[in-house]
């Protein structure tokens, strides 16, 4: 199970997919793409270049896993492990000088996510070394109408650009376990021996 920093690793991993992969002629010139995730700031000062951006733009608990526990492993079997399943809406945003390395970057994205739309240890353990080895994070189109998308982009107060949201499902993050007692001490061995 993921410690808080599953999220971030989730999304450097994402970053990493896309710039390891990145085709030979949208990396070099004379296009010169780029992969980064963007926050707030970067997208309300105006993205510049050609760019392939990955924006998280909202977070929400899991409607199927909030009230699940699982059982702990290995020799701590004391309790049950209580987690927080989180899904991640991310956009996909391609920003370009020219409409065709616009429409180059955001379609070379997607047919790379709808090749590989998992990740795991792998790809996060290095960010999340709490990441558990047989989780996994799948990555897939996210339902979100056109007048939400545009409401986002209203906010930054910054020109639309080609954007396409998606969605991982569903990073476990790691909870505070009950508090479990055993049974009360009846009795006391001491180890004694010959001198």
């Amino acid at each position: 199970m993921a410690s808080y920093r599953g999220v971030n690793g989730v999304l450097v991993a994402l970053e990493d997919f896309f710039r390891r992969r990145l085709p030979q002629e949208l990396g070099n010139p004379p296009t010169n793409a780029s992969v980064a995730l963007l926050g707030s700031g970067d997208i309300a000062d105006h993205l510049t270049g050609n760019l392939l951006g990955i924006y998280l733009h909202r977070i929400t608990i899991d409607p199927h896993g909030r009230s699940r526990s699982f059982p702990r492993r290995g020799t701590d079997i004391g309790g049950r492990q209580p987690e927080l399943p989180v899904n991640l809406h991310f956009l996909l945003i391609a920003n370009a000088r020219s409409a065709t390395i616009e429409a180059d970057l955001i379609n070379w994205a997607m047919v790379a996510l709808a090749n590989e739309s998992q990740l795991d240890v792998s790809h996060v353990g290095a960010t999340d070394a709490d990441w558990g080895e047989r989780e996994l994070v799948t990555i897939s189109p996210d339902e979100m109408s056109t007048e939400d998308l545009m409401r986002i982009w209203d906010v930054f107060e910054t020109p639309y650009t080609l954007t396409v949201p998606y969605v991982a499902r569903t990073v476990r993050l790691r909870l505070v376990p009950e508090h479990v007692e055993g049974p009360p001490v009846v009795t006391r061995v001491f180890p004694v021996g010959e001198p």
